[in-house]
């Protein structure tokens, strides 16, 4: 449950890709560009949990890369892997990155557009992938880590605190079906309330089990 939610982390993104939009209207709707693109991205990330699973079994690893053998066009598909997150990499930093730079410039009285600010800026960017890649690196259990990570953090910011902020801020929109958007959000919420606390109990245990042994 916690990796299936983290596969999701994306959600961080929506708002801040909707505001850099020509057209921000096409972001929503049925056929907008938010469910057209998590609709592919579903349809990718379940195809290839199903058939990585129906291939391996329970022998499955933390990544399905770590179970290719080491032949040619298996070492084609890990290239091609590194290749989808080396191009990602800087949009799934653009809103942790814009959080933590302000205090930066503000900490080291950086004035904008000059060369000292864009090698701190750089600097920084470089700090915090080569972090995350340390990380990554350091963690030998990488699957249980994201695991974890999934079901504390990531059914919160794609299940629980939206509905919360959808009725918030249509509480006074006499145009709503209430019964329905309530129906909605509660359902919705219960899933990541369940998630939250099954998935992080059970990657807890799994943890446990792995330092014991």
């Amino acid at each position: 449950m916690g990796t299936a939610i983290y596969a999701f982390e994306g959600i961080g993104l929506v708002l801040p890709l909707q505001k850099e939009m020509r057209e921000p209207d096409s972001f929503g709707g049925s056929v907008g560009v938010l469910n057209t693109g998590m609709t592919v991205v579903a349809c990718l990330y379940t195809a290839v949990g199903f058939f990585g699973y129906l291939k391996f079994g329970d022998k499955v690893l933390g990544s399905i890369t770590l179970n290719l053998p080491a032949e040619p066009l298996y070492e084609t598909c890990r290239l091609m892997f590194a290749l989808a997150i080396f191009l990602s990499y800087a949009i799934q930093f653009y809103v942790p990155f814009n959080i933590i730079w302000p205090s930066v410039q503000y900490r080291f009285k950086l004035k904008a557009d000059t060369k000292k600010t864009r090698f701190v800026e750089l600097l920084l960017r470089a700090f915090l992938v080569a972090s995350t890649f340390a990380l990554a690196a350091a963690i030998p259990r990488l699957d249980l880590f994201i695991s974890l990570v999934g079901a504390l953090s990531s059914s919160c910011l794609a299940l629980i605190f939206p509905p919360i902020i959808e009725m918030a801020t249509k509480w006074d929109d006499r145009n709503v079906n209430w019964w329905l958007l309530s129906t909605k959000n509660i359902s919705i919420f219960l899933v990541g309330i369940i998630g939250f606390f099954t998935g992080t109990y059970a990657s807890l245990e799994d943890i446990l089990k792995a330092l014991k042994s």
